[in-house]
């Protein structure tokens, strides 16, 4: 007579392997969102400097005024609104001050930036303009803080931006609170 060999698990094997894979990702998962928040907020900064850097080098190209500012429209710069997006504009007159109705007649919107997703985006100034030479018409350096949803110092950025126009990262020793 042949013995019929079944197979497959059995429903305690199941329960034990259920168990311990809940037990994985109950202990994994913290650890996952918070690199989730520090990728999320590097990525920001770093499209954030490439958004500086591009109006820095329109505005050499152009010889002409190039601003960027908060926007939630896309289309005009809104005080206070970096964290909605931001636009790279030509301020054909120099008139803008960052406040709604900077981009007048004349002026082109070169980019608009969607926000950082969840994260919080300050700034020091309510825009950024550079002359056609590259330099910040800025008087003062303007720090951009980016600080991700759950307000975690630990994966916070900074785009510090000096008056010569130059922008740099910083990683280290910010405060979200």
């Amino acid at each position: 007579m042949r013995v019929k060999h079944t197979r497959g698990f059995t429903v305690i094997e199941l329960m034990i392997v259920i168990g311990v894979v809940g037990i994985l990702l109950a202990v994994g998962l913290p650890g996952l969102q918070d690199t989730i928040n520090s990728i999320n907020a590097n990525s920001a900064a770093k499209t954030l400097v490439a958004s500086l850097n591009y109006a820095r080098s329109e505005a050499v190209k152009r010889g002409a005024v190039v601003s960027v500012c908060g926007s939630s429209s896309g289309t005009d710069c809104d005080t206070g609104s970096w964290s909605e997006g931001w636009i790279v504009f030509v301020d054909e007159n120099a008139d803008a001050d960052g406040d709604a109705g900077s981009v007048d007649a004349g002026d082109a919107v070169l980019r608009v930036y969607q926000g950082s997703g969840g994260s919080v985006l300050t700034a020091t100034a309510a825009m950024q303009q550079f002359d056609a030479q590259g330099f910040g018409v800025n008087t003062t350096t303007n720090t951009f803080l980016l600080c991700p949803e759950d307000a975690s110092s630990a994966n916070a950025q900074s785009v510090e931006l000096s008056v010569t126009g130059r922008a740099r990262r910083i990683q280290e020793g910010l405060d979200c609170s």
